[in-house]
């Protein structure tokens, strides 16, 4: 392959240089410059422009060039800095003048390149690239390339600002590496204009926090923080003392805006050394974040507090308690007064709609992750449970009589992003042990928003979902089974017949996760069998959606899985049916895949499906002839499952076999084909579909092995008929070519007599030998662009598009 390519690659860089051509588009050139970066990495890489001269040729074109486009431009900057961060080739480049007039863009102004933002980014991608020995960092700063750096790190584009922070990050970490500025000096003269950029770059930081411009600030904390998280300790200590003065004063000024960029940069700082340093007061800055004017930046300041791994004990407790305050304060269930002047501050934006919604929802966020990541120990569970279980009643407009808090009150009732954040804290602290005693106020309130009537679809969804974790709780012997008889049951078969298939859609998943949850639980599953949920599961096989209709057969088939449900054959019978129906008639994908799924379920587990047994043959015709990839995919399934079931269910020694033995194993293999497995095992191998043939191999390839293990070559008496069969032609071709083969051989050894005929059917394990499988497993688990995205490919691509005229081209925007 790589002999190839550079074959083609003094075709590639002829149509490159010469502007009269079609472009190639731009994955086309990404895609060659990722196999030269590959190049570049092995030995050949090191004198590649020496080997290769068309390269040369290439960029000097490009130097030389007056109409040069954009694209190609970019791609040469990228390219020349790839080959010049060898140290052969940057000399050679540097000695003819190539390196000069691509990194200094005053040679090319007249071309009115810079203006676009390709040649900006390859300009920037181009010195990342060089950047990786001494006389590269030489030439950096000696032609004071970072001025031009630095004022790019203001760029328009987000994308050239966020490059230009990695290109800056990259050399300082790059001077540090070399131990220290004086033996750096003493390596190179030119070498101390390291420490003067390295300063130059700090200076720059400390001004740009400094700024009266906020984007010229943003830009500089941004920067500050990829330095902070690249580079070692030495620099990080450098840098601090330069910016520390202005960034305190930021932390003062407690601006909105600038919040996530300074807790970003004092998250990175924590996690260095700084953070156990007193001269660098990063912990100072961090409570002075946390004590702002801004109830909401002190809740995204405690947030992000909270994420550190070693956090000071203090600093952990006063971020909980701001994280807490603004829900305990609503819920009139504060920990601790705050003091008037803050309770006042908080009490006011909480009346205002644009700041009351963003700052309980972000304080909601906030418990859900503390709840999901730390232990608990210091954290007041319980009154967090209260609490949130009276946010959710006052949001339903259950809130007390005083109308000290009405301003409040207004903008929480009917808000479904305060709604929906409460019922996940809801649902993640069903985990705590400390809530044992809080299940029946946390199931009574999710009873409240099942019976609202006018309930938002996705609240509704996510009541589903804390409700399924507070129920995992109850104990068999609890009286809260009734409820779910005489009140949660109702409610579900109202929810099932909703306008809404959101609402209907939900509701069924709910009821397969519940019945999935408390399988095994005798008063669940006598409640579901008695109240008629059964029957209502059964009409939802008929609902006019097809996701609905998906989630109903789910439901059914997790329901037909508990144990007093066992009990009706006819039962079974009925659903086995109006299953079978959906298998062959829907039009809609969804409930089809639903369906085998159930039916691979129903064969895993322990009890017997009766009913299944005399349909499994239709169902893995159906299965293979469905023109829904995920369909045929699930029928391996049931097929892989019924292969361990029948294979396995006759113990056996791999070595030694008793007659009873051979007769079990060979019943089950023809029971197997009667019911049309290895028929559908072949059909899928040859499938177009990538993954229904990767299973399918990988089932062929154990069955193989068990042939193996089981039988000598020949004396398995199993055979298929394959000319009738869809995949037959591939395999009489096999078959063909294997005979063309052994008449051959017979030839060579004097034997006249081969049968030139071709069978109509082959023996099991003949036909798994004719098989490459291990072949075609490698070439499947291969990604299905691997040819198209070669190098290969992509350079006669380029070529391609090259020889066609212009009247020809498609313009792909």
């Amino acid at each position: 392959m790589a002999s190839d390519c550079l074959s083609l690659l003094p075709s590639v860089c002829e149509v490159l240089a010469n502007p009269k051509l079609l472009l190639p588009d731009d994955t086309s050139l990404e895609k060659l410059l990722d196999w030269f970066r590959e190049l570049m990495s092995q030995s050949y890489g090191k004198h590649i422009i020496r080997h290769q001269p068309s390269l040369l040729q290439f960029l000097l074109s490009v130097t030389t060039s007056e109409a040069i486009d954009p694209t190609v431009f970019s791609f040469a900057l990228k390219l020349t800095g790839l080959l010049a961060s060898k140290e052969d080739s940057f000399n050679l480049l540097e000695e003819r003048g190539m390196l000069l007039y691509m990194f200094e863009p005053d040679n090319w102004h007249k071309l009115n390149l810079w203006k676009n933002a390709s040649v900006r980014c390859g300009w920037l991608q181009g010195l990342w690239n060089m950047l990786q020995h001494q006389q590269a960092m030489d030439f950096f700063c000696k032609r004071e390339l970072v001025k031009l750096v630095l004022y790019l790190q203001n760029d328009e584009s987000l994308f050239i600002a966020s490059l230009t922070n990695q290109v800056l990050a990259h050399f300082l970490n790059s001077t540090v590496l070399s131990n220290n500025f004086e033996s750096v000096a003493q390596s190179s003269p030119v070498s101390t204009d390291w420490a003067s950029v390295t300063t130059e770059v700090m200076i720059h930081v400390a001004k740009s926090l400094a700024s009266e411009e906020q984007a010229v600030v943003l830009s500089g904390l941004r920067l500050l923080a990829v330095v902070l998280a690249q580079c070692s300790e030495p620099l990080k200590e450098m840098l601090w003392t330069h910016v520390l003065e202005p960034l305190e004063v930021l932390a003062n000024l407690q601006e909105c805006s600038l919040t996530q960029h300074i807790m970003a940069v004092l998250q990175v700082s924590a996690r260095s050394p700084l953070f156990i340093k007193p001269e660098c007061r990063v912990e100072a800055l961090m409570e002075t974040m946390l004590c702002s004017r801004n109830t909401n930046t002190s809740v995204q300041c405690a947030a992000l507090i909270l994420q550190l791994e070693n956090c000071p004990e203090t600093l952990e407790r006063k971020a909980i308690d701001v994280l807490l305050h603004p829900l305990l304060f609503v819920t009139s269930c504060s920990l601790q007064p705050h003091g008037p002047d803050y309770d006042s501050l908080l009490e006011e934006q909480l009346t205002q709609r644009i700041s009351c919604v963003p700052l309980i929802t972000q304080s909601l966020s906030s418990i859900a992750d503390l709840v999901c990541k730390r232990p608990l120990d210091d954290i007041p569970v319980r009154l967090i449970t209260l609490s949130v279980i009276s946010l959710l009643r006052i949001c339903l407009g259950h809130h007390p009589t005083t109308l000290q808090k009405a301003g409040i009150y207004s903008h929480l009732i009917g808000c479904c992003k305060i709604q929906r954040c409460s019922l996940d804290v809801l649902g993640s602290l069903a985990a705590c042990k400390e809530n044992v005693d809080t299940i029946h106020e946390a199931l009574a309130v999710l009873l409240l928003y099942l019976q609202c009537p006018d309930v938002h679809a996705t609240v509704l969804k996510k009541a589903h979902q804390a409700t399924l974790k507070w129920f995992s709780l109850c104990s068999p012997s609890t009286d809260l089974w009734k409820n779910v008889h005489h009140d949660l049951f109702p409610l579900l078969k109202k929810h099932v017949c909703d306008g809404r298939w959101e609402v209907r859609d939900s509701t069924l998943e709910f009821i397969m996760q519940l019945t999935a949850t408390l399988k095994g639980n005798s008063k669940y599953a006598e409640a579901l069998h008695d109240c008629g949920m059964v029957s209502v599961l059964f009409t939802s096989l008929s609902d006019v959606e097809g996701y609905v209709r998906a989630s109903a057969v789910a439901a059914l088939g997790e329901a037909l899985t508990t144990t007093d449900l066992q009990l009706s054959t006819s039962l079974q019978e009925e659903a086995v049916k109006h299953l079978m129906t959906i298998l062959t008639e829907d039009t809609d994908s969804f409930p089809r895949r639903a369906v085998v799924k159930v039916f691979t379920s129903w064969l895993k587990s322990t009890l017997v499906f009766t009913a299944l047994d005399h349909t499994l043959s239709s169902v893995l015709s159906l299965g293979s002839n469905d023109f829904d990839w995920e369909v045929k995919l699930h029928t391996l399934e049931i097929a892989d499952v019924l292969m361990d079931s029948l294979l396995n269910r006759c113990p056996y020694s791999v070595h030694t076999f008793q007659s009873s033995e051979r007769t079990c194993i060979k019943q089950a293999l023809n029971k197997l084909m009667v019911l049309g497995l290895f028929d559908l095992l072949l059909k899928c191998l040859f499938e177009c579909d990538r993954p229904v043939s990767e299973k399918a191999c990988a089932l062929l390839l154990k069955l193989r092995t068990f042939m193996r293990e089981t039988f000598s070559a020949g004396h398995s008496d199993l055979t298929l008929e394959i000319s009738r069969c869809s995949w037959g032609e591939e395999m009489l071709q096999r078959c063909y070519k294997k005979q063309q083969a052994d008449e051959s051989n017979c030839v060579k050894n004097g034997d006249q007599d081969a049968d030139p005929d071709l069978p109509k059917k082959v023996g099991l394990f003949e036909l798994l030998e004719l098989l490459d499988l291990e072949d075609m497993q490698y070439i499947l688990s291969l990604s299905s662009d691997h040819v198209i995205n070669s190098p290969q490919s992509v350079m006669e691509d380029i070529l391609f598009v090259a020889q066609q005229s212009e009247e020809n081209v498609v313009d792909c925007y």
